[in-house]
């Protein structure tokens, strides 16, 4: 679980509300129910993740963010990762701060099936690396994302 979720949740367990600068909230809406109530699903590409100081400030800064998913390093890079739309809007602007070649924004949508559903790397923080695309299809098989990400990414078998 996130650091900054895990803080937060026992104070809500004693019925006190959070501070309105948590991300987790709309604005004028304090509920006891401030855990985000949609998780969405990003992709960005980019040419390569080879550089290893570069690839520790990455997977730092995706713990940092409170976003879970995969790395696929070499050519092409490849980043899927979940969490709140909020905590991915903070990861990718990270991401881009560390002027990876060919940086590229691709897709973000709300996961499928919504808050109760599967997360990428079963919601733990960071991110977690695969040694190919094969690796990456099957994990993203596994919480039905396959064919999205194959259709951004310019897979599509011959349509």
């Amino acid at each position: 679980m996130c650091a900054c979720v895990a803080v937060h949740l026992p104070i809500l367990a004693l019925g006190h509300s959070l501070p309105s600068s948590n991300p987790f909230l709309t604005k004028n809406k304090m509920t006891s129910s401030a855990v985000p109530s949609s998780i969405f699903i990003s992709l960005a590409r980019m040419h390569h993740i080879s550089n290893p100081s570069k690839f520790r400030r990455l997977k730092r800064f995706a713990a940092q963010s409170c976003v879970s998913g995969f790395v696929k390093t070499g050519k092409p890079g490849i980043l899927v990762f979940d969490g709140p739309q909020s905590s991915i809007k903070e990861f990718l602007e990270h991401a881009r701060g560390l002027r990876y070649l060919d940086f590229h924004h691709v897709d973000t949508k709300p996961l499928n099936g919504g808050p109760t559903t599967t997360r990428l790397a079963d919601g733990r923080v960071g991110l977690e690396e695969v040694k190919d695309t094969s690796e990456l299809l099957r994990k993203l098989d596994g919480v039905g994302e396959r064919e999205w990400f194959r259709r951004q990414i310019g897979m599509q078998k011959g349509d």
